[in-house]
């Protein structure tokens, strides 16, 4: 298993031998759990300091840390592939927020995050984490 270090708005693509990702003194750490029939492989992550697992699966593809708290992942139910939903997760706390739909073209900027889905055209302005729904 790789140990990575994050930096902010670089995307992390992890390999099916897992990864534990650190970042702002906190981490997490993904297991493989399966390959879709499209590739890029899906993992089940938990956050070691908080003793938690996460209670949906993410690939481990494009993952973008973002400020000193946020991932922003692709995410599937357990034990599916499809349908993917972007998520920001708050690594220091456990949060974690659906965005409602999956953007694959994610771009950083300085206030913002422009984010878009390249199949359908919907895309998104995130400008303020406050407003979404954290569980």
């Amino acid at each position: 298993m790789e140990f990575l270090i994050a930096e902010e708005g670089v995307p992390q693509n992890i390999g099916c031998e897992g990864a534990t990702i650190a970042y702002y003194g906190s981490e997490i750490a993904f297991h493989y759990e399966t390959v879709p029939p499209h590739g890029d492989e899906i993992f089940s992550a938990n956050l070691p300091l908080l003793d938690m697992q996460l209670p949906f699966w993410i690939y481990g593809r494009n993952l973008i840390f973002l400020d000193a708290y946020y991932m922003l992942a692709e995410t599937v139910q357990k034990g599916t592939w499809d349908p993917i939903t972007s998520m920001l997760i708050n690594i220091h706390t456990g949060k974690y927020a659906s965005l409602d739909h999956w953007y694959n073209n994610i771009s950083v900027k300085e206030k913002e995050i422009e984010l878009k889905n390249d199949y359908d055209g919907r895309s998104m302005i995130l400008k303020d984490v406050d407003g979404l729904k954290w569980l």
